[in-house]
């Protein structure tokens, strides 16, 4: 095993790295982690590490907390906790607590009751300050109990890293191996045999193949997929957990790079053996979200196949398709009769017909057509609205986790941001997945003239 220098050089080890890969046709990232290992180290990232403690004026010193659960030291997070550190301290350098107790060299048990000691005090799962989420660390590391514990508490499975980059990569490149990690992050979790046939056909458009499948096991159509236990566990909203294998028609989540062109004649197998009127409806919702099959042109001639089996459309379908731009299938909805509501003029921009509907709207529409409006940045629309009662502050109806300002921050909307503001929108109001302000958002996601306004309005206060 090779040693480090006194003072190692990070570009001398990449240089290494690179050579490595030449000498011996390996991919760079193989090479890194090869090299990595010969100098004693569980990851390319732990070498770095190594390297920034060794040179010792590179290194960035640890809050306390962060510094306990790195070192493993469960007494003293306990101690810490009590004593009221931040649970969440970090930086866009320096990984939280819960991170750097994933991230740690101490024994799993050890690793397991730190991360249990600082999600009962509150840190949250989803923190990626120093560039990586818990779960990313966990994925990379093992074990698998570990990944359990942060998925029960709220983890995403699919939040990146800064690079893009989800935690199902990290299980893949990392130290711990463990097949187990990699199944349970690559959703839908299928371990069922005949399920996972049924869905091969399906997605290779193999019309015999399903039809053999489900004549054989007529359970296919009614059962559900049941995933591993701890994402039932788990408090937030999952849309496609445990999914029915009819849902799967829409590539929605995405899980295709190419939808089969027959997927109509791969609806109709189903359909002709039986798909129970709820999963019409959902597999319908699915659909009208469903940017691949928009892309590919088979959104409308898939919604259209769903309605004439029985499907409908329900209200929160409609809240949803609005709500991630998809107005085609709306369009299409329309057309075929169904009455336009404020959400959907709202939505279009329709600011006449609104005007209108809102007028003989419930309280709850006015609010859904303000959501609507503020989602597809209809600020007209949103300011007629707000003339007819809609609550600046309140949660918004999709994206539920988030008000009108986030969603403006978002979308760096300065003029609806103003509007907004004018109108009485709260600038510290934390949103409920992420627990960050508006500011918070624009931040985050490089918005630097709504970081700016938001700051401003900060300094006033």
């Amino acid at each position: 095993m090779s040693e480090l220098p006194a003072r190692p050089s990070k570009e001398h080890l990449r240089k290494q790295a690179k050579r490595l890969a030449r000498d011996k046709s390996l991919g760079l990232a193989e090479a890194q982690r090869t090299l990595a290992a010969d100098y004693g180290a569980n990851s390319w990232a732990e070498l770095m590490r190594r390297v920034d403690a060794a040179r010792g004026d590179e290194a960035i010193p640890l809050p306390p907390l962060a510094a306990a659960a790195r070192a493993g030291d469960l007494a003293a997070v306990r101690r810490l906790i009590v004593e009221g550190q931040p649970t969440d301290e970090g930086s866009a350098k320096v990984g939280p607590p819960l991170w750097q107790a994933c991230a740690s060299d101490a024994p799993a048990e050890t690793r397991i009751a730190i991360a249990e000691a600082l999600l009962s005090a509150g840190a949250s799962p989803r923190h990626d300050g120093g560039g990586e989420t818990a779960l990313h660390a966990a994925a990379n590391r093992g074990p698998l109990a570990l990944v359990e514990l942060l998925i029960r508490k709220g983890a995403l499975e699919w939040q990146p890293d800064r690079k893009g980059h989800p935690p199902l990569a990290a299980a893949r490149r990392g130290k711990a191996g463990e097949a187990a990690i990699m199944e349970l992050l690559a959703r839908p979790v299928i371990r069922d045999p005949s399920f996972r046939a049924a869905v091969t056909a399906l997605q290779r458009g193999d019309v015999a193949a399903l039809a053999r499948l489900l004549d054989d096991e007529p359970r296919l159509l009614r059962e559900r997929i049941l995933e591993p236990e701890c994402y039932r566990e788990a408090s937030r909203s999952q849309y496609f957990r445990d999914p029915k294998l009819f849902w799967f028609i829409a590539n929605n989540p995405t899980l295709m790079k190419r939808m089969p062109d027959n997927i109509v004649e791969v609806a109709e197998t189903m359909i002709a053996r039986g798909v129970d009127k709820a999963d019409l409806d959902y597999a319908l919702e699915l659909v009208m979200t469903s940017s691949p099959a928009r892309e590919q042109g088979l959104q409308i001639p898939l919604l259209e196949r769903l309605m004439k089996a029985g499907a409908t459309p329900t209200s929160k379908a409609i809240d949803v398709t609005l709500a991630h731009w998809e107005l085609g299938p709306i369009r299409a909805l329309l057309q075929s009769g169904h009455p336009m509501t404020a959400p959907i003029a709202a939505a279009f921009g329709e600011t006449d017909r609104l005007k209108e509907l809102l007028r003989r709207a419930s309280a709850a529409d006015v609010q859904n057509a303000f959501g609507m409006a503020v989602i597809n940045r209809q600020n007209e629309a949103a300011r007629l609205a707000l003339d007819a009662g809609a609550d600046v502050n309140g949660f918004l109806p999709v994206h539920a986790h988030s008000t009108a300002l986030h969603q403006a921050a978002i979308d760096e909307n300065l003029d609806l941001m103003e509007l907004l503001v004018e109108r009485g929108a709260r600038i510290d109001i934390a949103d409920k997945l992420w627990d960050s302000t508006p500011l918070g958002w624009a931040s985050h996601q490089g918005k630097a003239r709504a970081r700016a306004f938001l700051e401003g309005l900060r300094q006033q206060s």
